[in-house]
């Protein structure tokens, strides 16, 4: 017997499924253990030292990427079974991840929303303010639960998904959000979180959707929703540089600035990506487009032109020859 495991059958059994729903769900656990921390010990409160600390988002980072050459040589010459047979196999376990982070980024919106209708957060210019600050830090630790969405497409062997932009995104914003939750994770720095749970939310149910072979009606404007969520941190950026100067007692330290920039680089990157890739996907559907219908306008032609020939041959079937008349009479 070979030492890979084979698919004995088209579809993976019940067992198989739930196993795997419940190893996620392991997974989850053990990530809300060490993120659903008290409030005190989170850096709004425990300023990280960025000397000493850097070592967990490397570790996290790193392992991330070395992991997915990894994985994808476990799938593919170990495990052996085909996508048809995996994709069965995940549906519910990525089912349960998306519709999780689904409740989990709609939390981290309602906490934020909250804050600034009911209990007056201020909505620019603030450094100090901690309403919002636990979601902040649980928007951080987020960043390294959003790996399984790399991890689901390279054990579906999916690798065509796995791009250059997909990995950036998710090492890069990862260190952003750290560098954020230690030098800047109260007052102004809600609103980068805000948005992008905003749009997690809407994305995640658009997967879990999709999943479950509901059409989505927002799909189309996911990409669009993104850009305009990295354009509107920038300027929120900015803007605050202008409110920080005219307001007493809530002055840009240098370390504020520093994070402020880390943010703008993060989102003008992933801006000039995400524009790249909007671009190049729906410029190839709409020539793709073009292509059906000028292929289906010389198929309706080609159609029209046989009927017309089968008419003249119809015609000339059933018309007395001119030359048997003439003979006739």
């Amino acid at each position: 017997m070979s030492s890979s495991l084979k698919s004995t059958s088209s579809e993976p059994s019940f067992v198989a499924r739930y196993t795997c729903v419940a190893i996620l769900c392991g997974i989850f656990a053990v990530w809300g253990k060490y993120s659903f921390i008290d409030e005190a010990d989170t850096p709004a409160f425990q300023p990280i030292d960025l000397r000493t600390n850097y070592k967990y988002p490397l570790m996290m980072t790193v392992g991330y990427l070395v992991s997915l050459p990894i994985l994808h040589y476990v799938v593919s010459n170990v495990l052996n079974v085909d996508q048809k047979y995996m994709k069965a196999l995940l549906k519910d376990s990525m089912v349960c991840y998306n519709a999780a982070q689904v409740l989990l980024n709609g939390w981290m919106v309602y906490y934020i929303v909250d804050a600034l209708l009911n209990k007056n957060h201020p909505f620019a210019g603030d450094t100090y303010t901690t309403l919002c600050s636990y979601a902040v830090w649980i928007h951080y630790c987020d960043k390294y639960l959003e790996f399984f969405d790399t991890y689901f497409m390279v054990l579906r062997g999916r690798m065509d998904q796995v791009s250059f932009l997909h990995v950036y995104h998710h090492f890069s914003i990862a260190w952003a959000w750290w560098i954020g939750c230690a030098l800047f994770p109260s007052g102004d720095s809600y609103f980068g979180a805000l948005l992008n749970s905003l749009i997690h939310v809407l994305m995640y149910s658009y997967y879990c959707l999709a999943l479950l072979g509901i059409s989505c009606p927002w799909k189309r404007y996911l990409t669009q929703a993104q850009l305009i969520q990295f354009f509107s941190v920038i300027v929120y950026t900015f803007y605050i540089q202008f409110v920080m100067k005219r307001k007493e007692g809530h002055d840009l330290e240098k370390f504020h600035y520093f994070a402020a920039a880390v943010q703008v680089f993060e989102m003008v990157s992933l801006f000039v990506l995400f524009s790249l890739f909007y671009k190049k996907t729906y410029k190839k559907k709409n020539q793709s487009e073009v292509d059906d219908a000028c292929q289906a306008a010389v198929a309706e032609i080609t159609s029209s032109a046989q009927k017309a020939v089968k008419v003249v041959e119809g015609v000339k079937k059933y018309t007395p020859d001119a030359t048997a008349t003439k003979k006739a009479l």
